[in-house]
């Protein structure tokens, strides 16, 4: 199986349409004072949520309502550098793939210079917790925020 990290492209900024900047907190830190795994994860999750919220909405993420969700299937991560404290983390993220049901996103981490960690989300378009087929005006939102190649 091919690693998130040997994907070609994903290891810089410039293939990711959408970011944002994440501070690290001292709360962040593991015992050798490195930005832990467990806190890069959670930087991921954040990109995901702010991604869904400019392609669903804030109110679809926040307050969804008539059933709609969006369902965390899968995530796997590839850890590439250490992160540091104190610092910003820019928190890259785009479609990587777009099924009948679901969708993948790539994200990463970066750090002044480096890549700190990949990573994919599934996610199951879903309405009462069962797979539905993405609808076309989700599917044009999610056009602008394609992987750049």
């Amino acid at each position: 199986m091919t690693r998130i990290r040997d994907i070609p492209g994903r290891l810089t900024p410039d293939a990711y349409p959408f970011s944002i900047v994440l501070r690290a907190t001292y709360g962040d830190l593991d015992a050798n004072h490195h930005i832990n795994n467990v806190a890069l994860l959670r930087f991921v999750e954040e990109t995901t949520a702010s991604l869904n919220m400019r392609v669903f909405g804030e109110d679809a993420i926040v307050r969804p309502s008539g059933g709609v969700q969006l369902l965390t299937a899968a995530v796997s991560i590839d850890f590439v550098a250490q992160g540091f404290y104190p610092g910003d983390i820019t928190a890259a993220a785009g479609v990587a793939h777009l099924g009948r049901t679901s969708f993948v996103y790539a994200s990463a981490l970066f750090q002044p210079g480096r890549c700190i960690a990949v990573a994919h989300t599934t996610l199951v378009y879903a309405r009462d917790g069962a797979g539905v087929a993405v609808s076309d005006d989700v599917r044009a939102a999610m056009q602008a925020f394609l992987l750049k190649s």
